[in-house]
């Protein structure tokens, strides 16, 4: 499995840095042609201060980085389809805060670290599951999302980078991020509600 996990971040790393290198030129290329007022002022303090960021860090720091989080990730994603299906006993809300607030953490983390393209558009895909608070199907939902996204297959090629692979990556990654935030706060409710039923 770590041979696994390491040729995977390995394949991540690659991509990761062809993708700056592609998003560098298209935002060049955007620069020239657009005016300057399609960003704001905030963004770009945020892109300086990513690239002073990675500039920084030696990039085995980064790889090790993405490893460890990878990694994590496909435990707790274990324990999340533990809950999803859940049927006998009833949940943890405690642990379910727990590991929805590590998985915000490190895939916020590796948003950075792997520097995938934006998304076209900032849309959100809201959970409606999540939005009233009924943590099982929301847990399933993100079970999806993470087996989506650890499972990408533009990873599994070092060679090959796919942008629309890469575009799916990110929104998976995207929504994992805000669907992991709502189910924290849904299960921080339910917690101290000390509620057993949904």
């Amino acid at each position: 499995m770590k041979e696994n996990l390491s040729s995977f971040a390995r394949a991540l790393f690659l991509f990761a840095i062809a993708a700056a290198f592609l998003s560098a030129g298209a935002g060049s290329l955007r620069a020239q042609s657009a005016p300057t007022r399609d960003m704001t002022i905030r963004e770009h303090q945020m892109s300086a201060l990513e690239r002073e960021k990675s500039r920084k860090r030696e990039p085995k720091d980064v790889l090790a980085e993405v490893n460890e989080d990878l990694s994590r990730l496909k435990v707790l994603n274990d324990g999340i389809n533990a809950n999803a299906n859940a049927t006998e006993q009833p949940l943890n809300y405690k642990a379910i805060v727990e590991q929805v607030t590590e998985i915000k953490k490190r895939s916020t983390r590796l948003s950075t670290d792997l520097a995938l393209p934006p998304e076209d558009k900032e849309t959100r895909r809201i959970s409606k599951n999540a939005e009233n608070g009924a943590l099982q199907p929301a847990l399933a939902e993100l079970n999806k999302l993470l087996e989506s996204f650890l499972n990408n297959s533009i990873f599994s090629d070092a060679g090959a980078i796919d942008l629309q692979l890469a575009a799916k990556a990110r929104r998976d990654l995207n929504d994992i991020i805000a669907l992991s935030d709502q189910l924290r706060k849904n299960a921080d409710k339910w917690s101290k509600k000390g509620n057993k039923t949904q």
